[in-house]
C-alpha cells in the first residue's frame, strides 16, 4: 500500500477552513481530471469536493438549482462548449467564477478566456501547474465565499432595518435620532410628546432648542460626553418645552451609527421612574426586569393549582403542569400602572384559556405568573402544547385602554410519568421558570423523567421525519471508504457509506440518522437509494478502466421483505446488467441467521443477477461457520469491529484464527475493519487477511457526480 501523501502547503500560504464545504464543479469529458484536482487540492490541506459532469444540459440544471463555490471548465471538450458554459454561468449566476482548465495551455490563451468571462486560464498537466491552479482557486474560492456572506449580511441588514423602523414608528415610547445637535428622526411618540401631530415637522431642528432654558447646558454636556463614550445608557432626567407646558422625562441615551454617521440614540418615557431604563427584546422594546415584585396570587389560586396537580396523579391519564412567567413583569407594572398591568395579565390569561381543552384548568399563580394542569392523549403532546403556547403567546399584542404591549414568557412544562408528588414539581417547575426569565426570558424548557423519555422519542421521530424528506429531496449522499488488497490486488474496492444533509446544510453521518430510520420502518426506502445511486455511478464508469467494485450495505427490512425487493433490482438491472463484483451486497451475520431461508433465497438469485454477497458483522455468533454451509454463494467475510479492537486477546485471537480456517478452506476472501495501527495491519497480513480497512489506510471521501451534487450543494446556502 502506498503512504498517505503529505501536504505541500507552505506556511505561507492561504487555506480553507476545515468544514468540508468547499464544492468544486469539473464540466468535461474526463472524470480524472476532477479527480486529479481533488487529490491535490486535498493532499494541499484544502477540504474541498470535487463533482465531475460531461453534460453541458447537467451543468445548466446544476446553476439553477443550486450552485457550486467555483465551476471549473475543461477545454478539452472543445472551445464552444466552453464557451457555452461561460454564456450560461453569466447568465444564471453572474457572480460564480469560471476557470478554464487545458493540459496545456496556449499563449494568448488567458486574454481570451478573461474576454469570454472566466476568471483565468489554468493548466494541470504537472506539479507546477496544480500548484498554480491551488492557489487560483483558493483566491476564487475565498472571494466567492466572502461575497455571497456579504450578500446574506446585506439582506438581513436590510430586514433589520425594516423591522427597525416599524418598531420606531409603533412603539409607545418616544424614540429620537440627534446627529451633531440636529434631530434627525423622530417617531411619531416622540412628536406628540412635544405636542406635534408630524414628526417630519421636528426634523432638522436643534435637540437644544426644545429643552427648558435653564437645562440646555446640562443637556448639551451630556450629549457630548455620550460621544466621548461616558455616561451611555445611563438615565438624563431633564424637561422639554412642549406646546402647551413642560414635559419632564428621563432620557437614554446611547451612540449608534447610521449611514456611517454616529447619531445618538434618544429613548424616553414621560412616565418612566429613574432607573427604570428600555431595551429591545426579540425585536419589540420592553423595560428591563428589576427584582420580582412583592406582590403575588391570592393564596387560594395556589392551592387550587397544587390541589388540581394532586388530583392528577390519581386520574390514570397523562397529565402534565405548566407555569407561565412574564418576562419583567414588575417593570411593566411600573411602567403601565397596576390597573393595566392587571388588565394585560388578564388578557394573557384568557388567551392561554383558549388555547387549552375545556377540562385543562388555569391558576393565577403568583404576580405575572399563570399555571396550568393540562391531560393530553400522549406525554410527548404536552410538550409540543409547551411550545406551542411559548411561541404564540409571546406573538400576540395585548391592548389597553392606555397602552399595548408583546410581552415575552418563559415558559416550563412538567409530563407527569405518575409517581411524582404535587408539591415537589411546583417548586421545581417555579424554580425554572424564574431562573428561564431572569437569564433574558423569552424560552421554553420541559422537566421531568417523562419528559426525558418523551423527548428521546420525539428527537427519533423527528430525525425519521428528516430522513424521509431528505429522501424526498434528494438530500442523501454517498461515501466511499477504501478496501485496501494485502494480496496486491490491482482493483478498487470501495465500502459504500450514506451521509444525509440536515435542513441547515449540517453533513450528518449514517450512526446519527440510521437509527432513528430504522425505528420508523424507513430503512427500505434508504437502501433502495443508495443502490440506485451505486448503480447509477457504475453505469457512469462503465467503459473506463479500473472500474471499482461498490460494497453497499443491506438492512433486515429489505431482507423481510425478499420477494418485492429481487423483483424491484431485476427491473433496475435490465438497463445495465451487473459485471463481476461490480456490486457487493453487505448483509450482518445476525441479520442473516434471523432469516436463514430468506437468506438463502436472497444470496442466490443476486448471485444469478451478477451480484457479489458479503457477511458484515461476522464472528458474533456461535454458529458463524455452520451458517457459511446453508449459503454456498458467500464471496467476502467482514470481521466484526470487536476483533480488530481486541486484537491482542488470546481468546479473540484464536477465534479469529479458526474462522480465518473456515474462510480459506471455502475459498471466501475475509475482511477486516477499523484498523488504525501499523503494527495489526502486518500481523493480519502474517495471517492470510485478504482486505482491510480503517482510518489508517484510508478516511471516507468523495468524488461527487453530477447526479450527487446538488445534494451537498444545499449546504452551501445555510446561514453560518
Amino acid at each position: 500500500m502506498n503512504a498517505p501523501a503529505r501536504s505541500h502547503t507552505s506556511p505561507i500560504s492561504p487555506t480553507l477552513a476545515a468544514d468540508g464545504r468547499g464544492l468544486l464543479l469539473v464540466a468535461g469529458p474526463s472524470e480524472e481530471v476532477a479527480k486529479r484536482i481533488e487529490s491535490f487540492l486535498r493532499n494541499a490541506g484544502h477540504p474541498l469536493r470535487c463533482a465531475w459532469v460531461d453534460d453541458a444540459s447537467e451543468v445548466e440544471d446544476i446553476l439553477r438549482r443550486s450552485p457550486p463555490d467555483l465551476l471549473l471548465c475543461d477545454d478539452s471538450a472543445g472551445q464552444a462548449q466552453c464557451d457555452r458554459l461561460l454564456k450560461t454561468a453569466l447568465e444564471l449566476r453572474p457572480d460564480l467564477p469560471v476557470l478554464i482548465l487545458s493540459r496545456e495551455p496556449r499563449p494568448g490563451g488567458v486574454v481570451q478566456a478573461l474576454e469570454h468571462g472566466a476568471r483565468d486560464l489554468l493548466g494541470y498537466g504537472d506539479a507546477a501547474q496544480l500548484r498554480q491552479l491551488e492557489l487560483v482557486v483558493i483566491r476564487e474560492f475565498l472571494g466567492h465565499q466572502h461575497l455571497r456572506r456579504l450578500r446574506v449580511m446585506s439582506e438581513r441588514l436590510h430586514d433589520f432595518e425594516q423591522r427597525h423602523s416599524q418598531l420606531l414608528e409603533t412603539t409607545a415610547d418616544a424614540v429620537a435620532h440627534v446627529q451633531e445637535g440636529i434631530l434627525a428622526h423622530a417617531n411619531p411618540s416622540f412628536a406628540k410628546l412635544l405636542g406635534y401631530e408630524n414628526p417630519e415637522a421636528l426634523q432638522g431642528e436643534p435637540l437644544i432648542d426644545f429643552v427648558v432654558a435653564d437645562q440646555r447646558t446640562r443637556v448639551k454636556e451630556r450629549l457630548r460626553l455620550v460621544l466621548k463614550g461616558k455616561h451611555a445608557g445611563e438615565p438624563l432626567e431633564f424637561s422639554f418645552e412642549g406646546k402647551e407646558h413642560p414635559v419632564p422625562v428621563s432620557a437614554q441615551l446611547v451612540v449608534s451609527s447610521e449611514d456611517g454617521e454616529r447619531v445618538i440614540q434618544m429613548i424616553i418615557r414621560s412616565d418612566t421612574q429613574p432607573g427604570l431604563t428600555p431595551s429591545v427584546v426579540e425585536g419589540t422594546l420592553v423595560a428591563n426586569p428589576p427584582p420580582a415584585s412583592a406582590s403575588v396570587a391570592p393564596s387560594n389560586e395556589r392551592l387550587g393549582f397544587l390541589h388540581a396537580l394532586s388530583a392528577s396523579e390519581r386520574s390514570g391519564q397523562p397529565r402534565g403542569a405548566l407555569l407561565l412567567t412574564v418576562d419583567g413583569f414588575s417593570a411593566l407594572e411600573d411602567r403601565f400602572g397596576l390597573a393595566d398591568s392587571e388588565s394585560l395579565l388578564e388578557q394573557l390569561r384568557q388567551a392561554l384559556k383558549a388555547r387549552l381543552a375545556p377540562a385543562d384548568q388555569v391558576f393565577r399563580y403568583a404576580a405575572g405568573e399563570l399555571a396550568a394542569v393540562v391531560g393530553r392523549p400522549r406525554l410527548a403532546d404536552i410538550q409540543s402544547l409547551g411550545e406551542l403556547l411559548q411561541r404564540e403567546l409571546s406573538q400576540q399584542i395585548y391592548t389597553t385602554a392606555q397602552h399595548e404591549a408583546q410581552l415575552t414568557l418563559s415558559l416550563v412544562a412538567y409530563p407527569l410519568a405518575g409517581d411524582e408528588k404535587a408539591e415537589a414539581v411546583v417548586r421545581e417547575i417555579q424554580r425554572e421558570s424564574r431562573r428561564l426569565s431572569q437569564k433574558g426570558g423569552n424560552q421554553f424548557a420541559v422537566l421531568g423523567a417523562a419528559a426525558e423519555a418523551s423527548q428521546s422519542e420525539r428527537e427519533d421521530a423527528r430525525k425519521a421525519a428528516m430522513v424521509k424528506k431528505a429522501i424526498e429531496e434528494n438530500r442523501l449522499k454517498l461515501a466511499y471508504q477504501s478496501i485496501a488488497s494485502l494480496e496486491g490486488d490491482s482493483r478498487q474496492h470501495f465500502d459504500v457509506l450514506v451521509r444525509m444533509i440536515d435542513d441547515t446544510g449540517k453533513e450528518l453521518h449514517a450512526g446519527e440518522f440510521l437509527p432513528a430510520a430504522a425505528k420508523f420502518n424507513l430503512m427500505r426506502n434508504v437502501d433502495r437509494w443508495v443502490i440506485a445511486r451505486s448503480l447509477a455511478i457504475i453505469a457512469k464508469r462503465a467503459g473506463g478502466k479500473d472500474i471499482p467494485s461498490l460494497f453497499v450495505r443491506l438492512s433486515e427490512d429489505s431482507l423481510r421483505e425478499t420477494d418485492d425487493f429481487l423483483k424491484w433490482l431485476t427491473e433496475l438491472l435490465k438497463a445495465h446488467p451487473l459485471q463481476n463484483e461490480e456490486l457487493v451486497f453487505e448483509i450482518q451475520e445476525m441479520v442473516l441467521q434471523n432469516h436463514i431461508r430468506k437468506a438463502k433465497t436472497l444470496t442466490e438469485t443476486l448471485a444469478k443477477l451478477g451480484a457479489s454477497i458479503a457477511v458484515d458483522h461476522y464472528g458474533m455468533s456461535s454458529n458463524s461457520a455452520q451458517m457459511l454451509e446453508h449459503l454456498p454463494n458467500i464471496s467476502y467475510l467482514k470481521f466484526h469491529s470487536s476483533y480488530t479492537q481486541k486484537f491482542n486477546e488470546k481468546e479473540v485471537n484464536r477465534r479469529m484464527s479458526q474462522l480465518m480456517e473456515v474462510a480459506k478452506q471455502k475459498k471466501i476472501k475475509t475482511i477486516v475493519s477499523h484498523v488504525e495501527d501499523a503494527n495489526v495491519m502486518a500481523r493480519l497480513w502474517q495471517m492470510g487477511v485478504n482486505y482491510i480497512q480503517g482510518y489508517h489506510v484510508q478516511e471516507p471521501e468523495v468524488v461527487l457526480l453530477a447526479s450527487e451534487f446538488i445534494t451537498k450543494a444545499k449546504s452551501i446556502h445555510a446561514p453560518r
